[in-house]
């Protein structure tokens, strides 16, 4: 069975690449003129949007399985992470419903006019820009090379009080 760590996890990886799928059809769209593909980057964007909805929820749940639980885990970027989830899924939901109110403006046989789709491709790129940050602090939690400060053969401890690699850089 599939904890809420785990479905996070999964899930996790949907809303920055299908953001970012919406983006190039979008674009395709522009610049081939063509209605049709715009309007289904507006579908993919409302399927994003919805499933951003359970990554989200389930994100507390991830945190109370690993919270203290897990010696790799560094909890100082948890309520960074968490923090920024919000911003990046409220950012997300209005990109949804702006995607949601095109489906309806824009039936059959209406044109999405280029205006909307350059400000919805404004919104996509904001809204992209955010997920990838939020997932890049997510990645801090219990990926250690991507963190800037130290990598995991740089022990904060020195048990032969030799100095590392760094220390020996900042001495020359």
């Amino acid at each position: 069975m599939m904890n809420a760590a785990h479905l996070h996890l999964v899930l996790n990886h949907f809303p920055i690449i299908g953001s970012a799928i919406a983006i190039f059809v979008l674009l395709i769209g522009i610049l081939k003129k063509s209605d049709d593909v715009k309007k289904v980057s507006v579908l993919i964007l409302i399927l994003t949007a919805l499933v951003t909805i359970p990554v989200y929820l389930t994100g507390e749940k991830a945190q109370a399985k690993v919270e203290g639980n897990y010696e790799d885990v560094d909890e100082e970027f948890i309520d960074a992470h968490e923090d920024f989830a919000l911003y990046s899924f409220i950012a997300m939901d209005i990109a949804g419903a702006l995607a949601l109110v095109a489906v309806f403006l824009y039936r059959k046989p209406k044109t999405l006019p280029n205006s909307f789709a350059y400000f919805l491709l404004a919104v996509l790129l904001i809204v992209n820009g955010m997920m990838a940050y939020t997932a890049n602090l997510g990645g801090k939690i219990h990926h250690p090379e991507i963190r800037e400060d130290k990598m995991p053969w740089e022990a904060s401890i020195n048990p032969g009080n030799e100095k590392t690699t760094k220390e020996k850089d900042d001495d020359d």
